[in-house]
């Protein structure tokens, strides 16, 4: 069912693409971008880090591993609805619900309410409700944002409804609307702000990462660009000064994706306001990382 959703791309993520039956992780593509609310551009994410990312080299000095001895499959992208996010976040949760029934998958956006798509299909597939760790500098827990609901300013709000305002987490937020705060704190959403991050050790973070998804049986994560500075990554597509640097970024996904990870989520980078593709390089760079983690628990998995 999935060649009715995907659409080929010319690009493939490292330039060559994985064979299905040695790796088990998947990229896909979600050029989608009708709900942004500050500046449009996202759906030129995918092909852009695709194409920033063949000039990378893949070795990773956290994990070592070399991606390119083994690099994922490339599913191409999800076929978008532009103007309707109704129908673009369905046919994201076929692929979501096809993909995560035998493999891992990394979705690369496109605007952040594509999280909401895929997290329905992964429930979907898997029937239990996973715990979902979520970096951005917005709190995106708004009912509505403009009278229309799958803004990607709700999809923290539009996530809670699926898995439960307890089995998420959002850090390094710095940008909230105050009612918004309120209602979150009410509702008993995990939350650490870009502040307070920055008073933290990593250790404490990880640790206080670790024993909330302590209580999932599985969990996805997704991480929306404008969580770093926009000093490290300004082609985003709603900046926010005050936050987290790249290296802490990197250091914490690396540290808190396990056996229990079954996807990730990139999204919000705008290569039409970048300079120079920095934000696109950092992007697919992270995307490198976060593959060769799941690579290797894959790999110690199997070795056992």
């Amino acid at each position: 069912m999935l060649e009715l959703y995907l659409i080929s791309s010319p690009y493939v993520f490292l330039g060559v693409n994985g064979k299905r039956e040695r790796n088990p992780l998947s990229f896909v593509g979600v050029p989608f971008d009708s709900t942004n609310s500050f500046r449009s551009g996202s759906r030129f994410a995918p092909i852009r880090i695709r194409l920033a990312s063949h000039s990378l080299e893949t070795y990773s000095f956290r994990n070592g591993l070399a991606l390119e001895e083994n690099p994922p499959v490339d599913e191409g992208d999800v076929a978008v609805v532009h103007g309707s996010a109704e129908a673009t976040l369905k046919n994201i949760s076929v692929v979501a619900e096809e993909l995560f029934n035998t493999r891992k998958a990394v979705f690369v956006g496109g605007d952040h309410i594509i999280t909401y798509g895929i997290v329905e299909g992964l429930f979907n597939a898997l029937r239990k409700s996973p715990c979902v760790l979520v970096f951005d500098a917005h709190l995106d827990f708004r009912p509505d944002y403009l009278g229309f609901k799958y803004s990607h300013a709700c999809t923290t709000r539009r996530v809670s409804e699926v898995v439960g305002t307890k089995n998420i987490m959002v850090l390094g937020f710095r940008a909230v609307d105050a009612r918004e705060l309120k209602e979150a704190r009410e509702a008993g959403l995990n939350i650490v702000n870009s502040y307070e991050l920055h008073k933290m050790t990593l250790r404490e973070v990880v640790s206080k990462v670790r024993e909330f998804l302590s209580t999932c049986d599985y969990t996805y994560v997704s991480l929306d660009m404008d969580v770093i500075d926009p000093a490290y990554a300004p082609g985003v597509s709603t900046p926010e000064p005050e936050g987290l640097q790249p290296t802490l970024v990197i250091d914490l996904l690396t540290n808190i994706i396990d056996e229990k990870t079954s996807g990730l989520d990139l999204v919000e980078v705008n290569p039409l306001v970048d300079s120079g593709d920095i934000t696109s390089f950092l992007a697919a760079k992270i995307l490198i990382e976060v593959f060769t983690r799941l690579l290797s628990i894959i790999r110690a998995r199997d070795s056992r």
